[in-house]
């Protein structure tokens, strides 16, 4: 047997990709101006802004604490 023409195992590997009759559309949001989108989370980025971000986390997250051996 020829080496040349035994395929590599590793260099094609096998993808048993999902194929789809209909092509997937973006949802609706695609048509939105950035002002609309902004206006329409704006309820969302608030919650956020009060329950997970605050400049005071984003200061400590860019300056930690130094770790030191005492």
């Amino acid at each position: 047997m020829n080496p040349e023409h035994v395929p590599d195992p590793l260099s094609t590997p096998m993808l048993n990709l999902p194929t789809f009759d209909i092509p997937e559309r973006d949802p609706l949001s695609w048509k939105m101006t950035w002002e609309e989108v902004t206006e329409e989370t704006e309820e969302q980025r608030q919650f956020y802004m009060k329950h997970y971000d605050s400049p005071e986390r984003r200061l400590r997250d860019k300056n930690p604490k130094p770790f030191r051996l005492h």
